[in-house]
């Protein structure tokens, strides 16, 4: 397995329903399909570099200045270009993670210092976070975490902050995961907090994965002048731009969402239920997917059971008996369900 292979690898296993990647198990809000097919002309040309319809957009969703608002062409674009531009010696990330984080590090030279979760723990996040941060530029932390699914509590993340702000470091939070969790997103604390930058994306939150939508938020406006730059021009696309101002529209935007999180809150713990009581070893989640270990690696049986899941033996900190499945729609989850029982049968 690559080091930094994903989930949603769809195309290699055509036949196989996809629970390896987390997407909104509603799909895409069909006035962004209509806003696609009404606008296909408008493919032909050049994007606005700016993407100013979709900012102004964002702004309202997120409830914050347009000046506090950065689009970009999905959430890893956004963190390479923030490796880029803060340069980073020193960064600090809590594994299990999401292994963008290091690859972009990577990429501009950092050291990575790895923070190990503790499963006997739950995977949450602790006082611990705060002794870890000694000497680091740049801490990553998620909310809620992928692939554990767990929130972070805004106690934890304000004495980040704060911690931070003294040590003249920066805290990159990644809340794409936010919209379709239990917990809160944090953009209410940006005017206190020049050193938080949040990374969403409307990837998951409105199953937009192929028109990598996503942007940054943050107070400082010297920051995000310099994360523009740092992109090429017109990265985001005309499509792009088109279905992310519809999904934010009065068609969808935050009531899809309230419909999209009382499924997901259903079906995982239907789900969650039903994995335990096969024996299985279940993180506590808040999101729209579940961590689970099993005896032994189950990907390649589950796999010729018709159904894709997430191997997570490449997440620093797990195995290969570790696993992660997305929430979908209940006669997939059925589905899911019945090739667990084959497979442990």
């Amino acid at each position: 397995m690559r080091r930094y292979e994903h989930g949603g690898r769809w195309f290699e296993h055509p036949e196989a329903r996809d629970f390896s990647a987390n997407l909104n198990p509603l799909g895409m809000p069909p006035c962004a399909a209509e806003a696609l097919r009404a606008g296909v002309e408008a493919f032909a040309r050049y994007p606005d570099p700016a993407s100013e319809e979709l900012r102004q957009a964002l702004a309202r969703f997120e409830g914050v200045d347009e000046r506090q608002v950065l689009a970009c062409a999905g959430a890893t674009d956004a963190l390479w270009r923030l490796c880029q531009v803060l340069r980073p010696r020193t960064a600090l990330v809590c594994d299990p993670c999401y292994s963008g984080y290091e690859q972009a590090l990577e990429r501009v030279g950092a050291r990575v210092r790895h923070l190990r979760l503790s499963a006997r723990a739950g995977f949450a996040v602790g006082d611990e976070l705060l002794d870890a941060m000694d000497g680091i530029d740049v801490l990553f932390l998620a909310n809620p975490n992928n692939p554990t699914g767990r929130c972070l509590g805004r106690t934890t993340l304000r004495a980040c902050l704060r911690r931070a702000e003294r040590m003249g470091a920066t805290v990159v939070l990644d809340e794409c995961f936010v919209d379709l969790s239990d917990g809160r997103g944090s953009q209410d604390l940006l005017d206190e907090c020049p050193n938080l930058v949040i990374v969403k994306a409307l990837t998951k939150s409105f199953s937009l994965a192929g028109l990598r939508v996503g942007y940054v938020l943050g107070a400082d406006a010297a920051l995000l002048t310099e994360l523009e730059a740092a992109g090429q021009p017109w990265a985001v696309s005309v499509p792009a731009q088109m279905a992310g101002v519809a999904c934010l529209g009065p068609d969808a935007g935050h009531a899809f969402l309230e419909r999209s999180r009382a499924l997901v809150a259903s079906e995982r713990e239907r789900l969650r239920q039903a994995l335990a009581g096969l024996g299985l070893r279940v993180v506590p989640s808040e999101a729209s997917f579940l961590l689970f270990e099993a005896s032994r690696d189950l990907s390649a049986p589950l796999l010729e059971a018709g159904v894709l899941v997430r191997s997570c033996q490449n997440f620093s900190g797990l195995g290969e008996r570790w696993h992660r499945v997305a929430v979908r729609m209940p006669d997939d989850n059925d589905r899911l369900l019945a090739a667990f029982g084959e497979v442990l049968a």
